[in-house]
Order: C-alpha cells, then sequence, then structure tokens
C-alpha cells in the first residue's frame, strides 16, 4: 500500500483550508446576527452505508468533532454553517472477500434548520423542538485504490495495475434531524443524527467496484456521481451558546419575553 505520510500532510493542509472558511463564514454571518445568533460544539460518532456488506458497525464507530454557527432568521426558520473532522473507517465484505478501510475526514455544510415548534433559545416560552436539517456541502479525505484488493472479487476490473494515493474532495447533500432544548439562558443541548448522500463513489476506497473492461474499448459501469452508494452518518450532542442578548427581543420572534 502508497506511504500514508503524503496522506497525513494532506490532511493537515486541508483541515487549515476547511477552518479557514469556516471562521470566515462565521464572521460573514455574525455581521448581520446580532440579537439572532448562536455558536456551538459538537461531539459524537461517524458510521457508513455504502458498498460493503456485512458491516460490523460495532468496530466501525469512529469519533467525530466539530463547531458551528447558526443565524436564526426567526424561530422556525436558521441557516446553520457547520463543520466537523474525524474519522470514518468500516469493516466487512466486498462480494465474498473481506474490506476494511479508516480514514481522516474533513465536512463543510450549509444548512437550513426548520423546527417544528417554535423555538428561542434561553426563553422559557419555548424550552424544546425538533427540528429537520437540508442543505449543500463538501467532505474532504483521501481515497487510496489497490487494484490487487479489488482483483480478489472482480478479477477483470477497469481500475489498472497501478496503486493510486489521492484526495478527494467530494459535493454532498447533507440532511439530518434532531431535537434541541434550553438549559439555561444562553445555553441550548440537541442530540442529531445526520447524514451525507456523497456525489463520489471513493468512500470506501471502492470506486464502482464491480465495473469491468469487456474487450478492448468497451467498459461496464454500474454506478457514477450521481447513482453510488456512498452515505456518512454522524450521530453526536451538541451544546450551544447565544452569542447576543439584546436588551429586547427582535419582533419577528413573536414573543413578549424580554431578557
Amino acid at each position: 500500500m502508497p506511504e500514508a505520510s503524503n496522506v497525513k500532510m494532506n490532511s493537515y493542509t486541508a483541515m487549515r483550508k476547511y477552518l479557514l472558511v469556516f471562521v470566515a463564514v462565521m464572521f460573514t454571518f455574525s455581521g448581520f446576527a446580532q440579537k439572532t445568533a448562536d455558536i456551538g460544539i459538537w461531539g459524537g460518532a461517524s458510521s457508513y452505508w455504502g458498498d460493503m456488506t456485512k458491516v460490523n458497525y460495532g468496530e466501525s464507530l469512529n469519533p467525530m468533532f466539530g463547531a458551528y454557527f447558526r443565524y436564526n432568521f426567526n424561530p422556525r426558520y436558521s441557516l446553520r454553517a457547520m463543520y466537523l473532522t474525524g474519522h470514518i473507517g468500516a469493516k466487512g465484505f466486498m462480494e465474498n472477500s473481506g474490506w476494511e478501510y479508516y480514514k481522516a475526514t474533513h465536512d463543510l455544510s450549509f444548512l437550513m434548520e426548520i423546527n417544528f415548534l417554535k423555538y428561542i433559545l434561553g426563553f422559557k416560552k419555548t424550552p424544546i423542538t425538533s427540528y429537520l436539517l437540508a442543505g449543500v456541502g463538501v467532505m474532504y479525505y483521501p481515497y487510496i485504490l489497490d487494484p490487487a484488493a479489488i482483483r480478489q472479487f472482480n478479477p477483470i476490473h477497469n481500475k489498472g495495475n497501478i496503486e493510486l494515493n489521492q484526495s478527494v474532495v467530494a459535493a454532498t447533500f447533507p440532511f439530518g434531524m434532531g431535537v434541541k432544548m434550553n438549559i439555561g439562558k444562553r445555553l441550548g443541548l440537541g442530540l442529531e443524527v445526520l447524514f451525507r448522500k456523497l456525489f463520489d463513489d471513493k468512500l470506501d476506497n471502492l470506486d464502482d467496484p464491480l465495473a469491468y473492461s469487456a474487450g478492448p474499448g468497451k467498459e461496464v459501469f454500474y454506478t457514477d456521481s450521481w447513482h453510488n452508494n456512498d452515505y456518512a452518518v454522524f450521530m453526536g450532542l451538541h451544546l450551544t451558546y447565544k452569542i447576543y442578548l439584546g436588551k429586547q427581543v427582535c419582533p419577528v420572534y413573536d414573543s413578549k419575553i424580554k431578557n
């Protein structure tokens, strides 16, 4: 297999770039936020759905952590900029051959957060709500192609004979659901499950793994960027802090409660 040193260096460089983008977004929104902005930290675990079968999910959970900035338009709708980092990996099978992978990932997303109940962080009249999330995002991770390993279950694959070690920036469709509650005038606590549909098939180091060469100039494919099996799943808790408390409640909040 290729050396991991280049992957580690690329991961470190990408992490710095994503953090800079995230901080820039936070400062951009903070210029408008004033009475309606929150920041939060997030911690939990990652899992995976993809081409592999018989995945041992108990052994495939890995730690994830991150942070987010949330701009609240009103008690129902918010916009969240979120950065998560950690590892994703799994142990299982591809066809009848054992397969596993483990890699560092960096995830940046912009999500609309829609509350089922009116919710204002810190107000007693809006103590708790469930919510939905959806938006757009990107995920960065390394991709290692090992033709010899693929040949175990697909001897006529079309991946060539050269090992590759690449960096991937994949577009994602992030969505999820959760529940959040107040635990103080400035603090909120939440539990959520987040999904990432990747528009790339390389998360598990299996890029259209059953594709094969049917002869000179003839390639048989089963997946593409829009139709593949790779999903990342994040499950975790988040702690939210209200970064500004004005003297009066914003009128769009439909509340007469004063801070």
